[in-house]
Order: structure tokens, then C-alpha cells, then sequence
């Protein structure tokens, strides 16, 4: 994040006619605005947080704002963890009044429905604050997102559950070396074996594992399981039906 060896202003979900705004870290507003085309702040749907950690919500207040253009169009669902708002919240107050519905997530969770997709969470990732996966469902098509957390027993099993054709994964490390609250690329290779979505997607990359080229881990890992695995790069684009039909069941 410090450095912006990659951008860290989170994803942009268009699911049929509902878009979702998740994780929108620092930067996330100039992101959308330049993409090409633009990712227009007004037509979001909903903004959900995983968890409050700057690298993923510091932009959210302004998100916020731009979704309800400067508060004037009160709109839009904001869905985050109890934390974020309740004890140090990083979303302030006042534009809590912007949007129309505020849901406080809770582990293992949902449907919390808005648009045309429901969204599930996972159980407590084990984390500095409180965080949860995400999962997005939408006609048959079910996106899981895996933030931020350590590794631990069960945590491949609860993914399972959510039976995701898609699974976006953040990998820090290449190795543990450091002992922190993030997954390993072995972590991942084994999630992502025992979850056995479709497609994985691995993103928010630390210095080691740029350094260990992504896209060379994720093809070796790709012809090794046979599923379509991504190492995410600044303005990927991922078309959910495509990739998922040219993988088949």
C-alpha cells in the first residue's frame, strides 16, 4: 500500500445489473473514475467492507459520497463489520446518513440481499480485526472473495460449503518468514486444492511474492489442479461467465 507497487483500491463487482464496490482502499475513487471505461461511483449498488484495515477501507467515506453524489441522493447499501463502525470506525458518521440501509455483517451469515445478489460471509478470519469472507451470489454464479487472515484448520472447509465457482484469494507472503495474520502462497495452493472453485483468482500481492513472479506461481498451479488459476494485475478484468465456462464442472 505505501509504496503502490500495486493499486490498492479493491474490486468492482458487476453482477447482471447490480454493481458492488468491495474493499475500497486508498485510491479507489481515482481508480474507478480513470478506468476505461469508467467505473461510475453513482450507479454502485452497494459498498461492502471485508474488514476496516486501511489497505481496504480508507477510501470508503469517500465512496460513500460519491455513490450519493456528495450526500444530496441518499442511495446505495453499506455493508461492513460491526468494528467498522462501532469501536475506531473508519466510516464516519455523517455520511452514514447518505445511504439507505447500513447492515453490520456477522461471521458465518446472510443472505444480506441488494440488486439482484445475495451476499454470505464466511466464519471469522483469524485477524487484527474483525474480518470476514465474502461470498456474492447471483443467478447460479457464486463469487467468493478470501481477505486478509492467517491459515487454520477448517477455514478451507467453510469456503467448501459456499461451493464457489470463483474464489478470490489474497496472498501476501510467498513464505511465512514473518509470522503475520496473512496467507502463503503454500496456504493458498492448499485452499485452493481443497476448495476446488472453477476459477481462482490470487491477488494483494507483497513484495516477496511479486519478486517470486505471480503469474508463474498461478499457471504451475494451474496445470497442477486443472482449474483456470489468475495472478490478478492492476485493471484486470475478470469475465465471470467466460472463464468459468471454459472450464466446465
Amino acid at each position: 500500500m505505501a509504496r503502490q507497487l500495486r493499486a490498492s483500491g479493491g474490486m468492482w463487482l458487476r453482477l447482471g445489473e447490480t454493481q458492488v464496490h468491495v474493499d475500497p482502499g486508498p485510491g479507489a475513487l481515482v481508480r474507478a473514475l480513470s478506468h476505461v471505461p469508467p467505473c461510475n461511483p453513482r450507479e454502485l449498488d452497494a459498498i461492502v467492507l471485508s474488514h476496516k484495515h486501511l489497505d481496504h477501507a480508507s477510501d470508503v467515506n469517500a465512496m460513500v459520497e460519491a455513490m450519493t453524489s456528495g450526500g444530496f441522493r441518499r442511495r446505495g447499501s453499506l455493508l461492513a463489520p460491526a468494528d467498522a463502525f462501532d469501536h475506531e470506525p473508519v466510516i464516519l458518521p455523517y455520511v452514514r446518513r447518505f445511504v439507505e440501509r447500513i447492515e453490520r455483517l456477522e461471521p458465518s451469515a446472510g443472505p444480506y440481499r441488494f440488486g439482484g445478489v445475495e451476499l454470505y460471509t464466511s466464519l471469522a478470519h483469524v485477524h487484527a480485526v474483525k474480518t470476514y469472507g465474502l461470498l456474492f451470489a447471483y443467478e447460479g454464479m457464486r463469487v467468493a472473495y478470501m481477505p486478509c487472515g492467517r491459515f487454520f484448520d477448517g477455514l478451507a472447509a467453510d469456503y467448501a460449503r459456499l461451493r464457489p465457482n470463483v474464489l478470490i484469494i489474497n496472498v501476501l507472503r510467498h513464505r511465512d518468514e514473518m509470522n503475520v495474520d496473512h496467507l502463503s502462497w503454500a496456504d493458498a495452493r492448499r485452499l485452493v486444492a481443497e476448495i476446488r472453485p472453477q476459477v481462482a483468482v490470487f491477488q494483494h500481492f507483497g513484495t516477496k511474492m511479486l519478486e517470486a513472479d505471480p503469474q508463474r506461481l498461478a499457471q504451475e498451479l494451474e496445470d497442477e489442479l486443472g482449474l483456470r488459476a489468475i495472478a490478478a494485475y492492476d485493471g484486470f478484468t475478470l469475465d465471470l461467465d467466460t472463464e468459468v465456462a471454459a472450464v466446465g464442472d
